[in-house]
């Protein structure tokens, strides 16, 4: 009798215990589920976004995104990849004097100097240097006009359709354009390769030169997303007067990996609240869903700006643009001697001022299909 009695409170205690289990699990399946928080659609301030699912490519939010914008130096992520693809890490390239003098370069390079292309593109991809962008495509393709046309082939193959570029670094051109959606098209691509994923996701390296042996340059990434948005991997960001603010900004969270591309914001500092808030809806979604946010485009901003003719004076950057990657929402011609003093100001590029002496950069244009 004792032993039935024993084997009813053992079965009691066991049935007790499943039970508490059982909530347990629920109540802690109910947590989780309500710790995931979806967010409301983003509101964003920039004329052009998209975010997408960098695995997949599927679009999460759009706004204007096929409406052609000035890229700035988002433009640099072609100009990477076609470099890795068809030199690599360790090519050793050689800096022309006409590379040399290009407007907005921090490297200061002389003509005659080597440095091998990883260093190059590192300082191009993180600091935006302009001049670092020139030696790379002469080298690749022997010219900056043949270069492009590697560009635009790409750019095809990707499907980008509404691209066109006549430069590798973004400063501004008639015939230099692109959308939201074509940039996370290249965004995207570039981002499966190992060494641009490096390239992109440093915050501070040091570049050396080959020759002359001994000499290097610290360089600080431009990306304030890197090292203080949980995630943030890269990629890259852009500014010109024309363009505004522009980034392409990636982030992963575990299995879910995204892009953002950001165009025209008005100002630095708007462009990375974009691009966080954009970055925050897609990881509360789980990189899935699609909103589509297309808002009327007054014929001002559909159209791409003129060139100013040549012997246009360099114009101090307005307060507030900061990190801008070029000192001229056109392109211009500047002597370095004919134009001095004609500002007040020496100009800022990326909180650096700009040397009076940076050298002639002539536009080039090419009409597509030219």
């Amino acid at each position: 009798m004792s032993l039935n009695v024993r084997t009813i409170v053992t079965v009691n205690d066991i049935m007790s215990k499943l039970s508490s289990f059982r909530f347990v699990l629920l109540t802690s399946a109910f947590v989780i589920s309500h710790s995931i928080q979806v967010l409301a659609a983003p509101s964003i301030l920039a004329e052009s976004a998209i975010l997408i699912n960098a695995r997949t490519g599927g679009v999460i939010f759009e706004k204007n995104a096929d409406v052609r914008r000035a890229p700035a130096s988002l433009t640099k992520m072609m100009t990477c990849i076609l470099c890795l693809e068809s030199k690599g890490m360790n090519a050793e390239f050689k800096v022309t004097q006409a590379a040399a003098a290009t407007e907005d370069s921090y490297l200061k390079m002389k003509g005659g100097e080597r440095l091998l292309s990883g260093e190059l593109m590192r300082e191009m991809m993180m600091e935006s240097d302009n001049g670092a962008a020139v030696v790379v495509a002469q080298n690749v393709s022997g010219s900056i006009l043949k270069f492009a046309d590697r560009m635009n082939e790409k750019a095809k193959e990707l499907g980008c359709r509404r691209t066109h570029f006549s430069n590798p670094h973004g400063l501004t051109a008639k015939w230099h354009y692109s959308t939201a959606r074509d940039m996370a098209k290249i965004a995207a691509y570039c981002m499966k390769n190992p060494d641009f994923r490096n390239l992109v996701n440093h915050q501070k390296s040091v570049i050396h030169w080959k020759s002359p042996s001994g000499r290097t340059y610290k360089s600080e990434t431009t990306n304030e997303l890197l090292g203080k948005y949980n995630g943030a991997n890269g990629i890259k960001t852009g500014w010109t007067n024309a363009a505004k603010g522009c980034v392409a900004a990636s982030a992963k969270r575990g299995k879910v990996e995204l892009i953002a591309i950001v165009m025209k914001s008005k100002d630095h500092d708007t462009r990375f609240a974009d691009a966080k808030k954009l970055l925050d809806y897609g990881f509360s979604v789980g990189g899935e869903g699609t909103i589509v946010e297309d808002k009327p485009v007054t014929p001002v901003s559909k159209r791409m700006p003129d060139v100013k003719k040549p012997g246009t004076a360099v114009t101090s950057t307005p307060a507030g643009k900061t990190n801008a990657e070029t000192t001229s929402g056109t392109s211009v011609l500047n002597t370095g001697t004919a134009n001095a003093g004609t500002t007040s100001a020496t100009p800022v590029v990326s909180n650096k001022p700009v040397p009076r002496n940076s050298g002639v950069r002539m536009p080039v244009l090419r009409k597509p299909g030219a």
